[in-house]
């Protein structure tokens, strides 16, 4: 409904795809040629019932990427349990259940592309980011293993690791406090920093601009045997 995400589908959508925009809440604008379908990818069914209605429709499914996802940020033992849950839940086991629900109408086609969207941090982990990074490095993970298990069906699994965006990116501080207060200096340093970001994702630098990244995304979809990482 809005960064990377929307400036993607409008992309796609002005060179002729079909696309459907899956978000948690309708919005009021619509967006030509694209089709906003609400998804909770948090629910196995609501995923594969958005599936069905495609396939049913259409009859095949060309391209699935893989692009919600936030950054849970703060020391490791400011995070709650539930925090730590939730940011594995959206940014790893939710593009594994997409993937899943799109594959066996992949490999009945013989073609597909998955294109995951993962981050530079999967490889270079800023302090008091750990657990975005290791959502991310266990979603290149997954997706190096799922490359070589899909090809053979003509399907290419593809990971894209943007840096900075000028975006309103999702970004969600640790919750939990400890009684001697040994990190309020740093919290009050990280909450200063997004506070900032939110208000000028411009001044990121060097940064690219979700428009960027959506016609970089299509140039991968419409390649004919796109590499595995990007």
């Amino acid at each position: 409904s809005r960064g990377v995400g929307l400036e993607t589908a409008k992309c796609f959508a002005k060179s002729g795809f079909i696309v459907y925009a899956t978000v948690r809440n309708l919005p009021e604008k619509n967006e030509k040629n694209v089709q906003f379908i609400e998804l909770d990818l948090l629910d196995t069914t609501s995923i594969e019932k958005t599936v069905q209605h495609i396939v049913d429709r259409h009859g095949r499914i060309d391209v699935l990427i893989n692009n919600a996802g936030y950054a849970l940020v703060g020391p490791l033992e400011l995070l709650t349990e539930e925090q730590i849950h939730d940011q594995m839940e959206v940014n790893f086991f939710a593009p594994i259940r997409c993937i899943k629900a799109v594959l066996p109408t992949m490999r009945e086609q013989k073609s597909g592309r998955i294109i995951n969207i993962s981050s530079t941090n999967a490889f270079g982990t800023p302090p008091f980011g750990g657990l975005y990074a290791a959502s991310k490095s266990a979603l290149e993970s997954l997706s190096e293993s799922l490359r070589i298990e899909v090809e053979p069906y003509h399907i290419f699994v593809s990971i894209v690791e943007p840096g900075l965006l000028q975006t309103q990116f999702g970004l969600t501080l640790g919750m939990r406090h400890v009684s001697d207060h040994s990190y309020d200096a740093t919290m009050k340093v990280i909450s200063s920093e997004i506070e900032e970001r939110r208000a000028h994702p411009e001044k990121l630098s060097p940064s690219q601009t979700p428009q960027e990244i959506g016609a970089f995304l299509l140039s991968i979809a419409q390649e004919s045997h796109p590499k595995l990482r990007y």
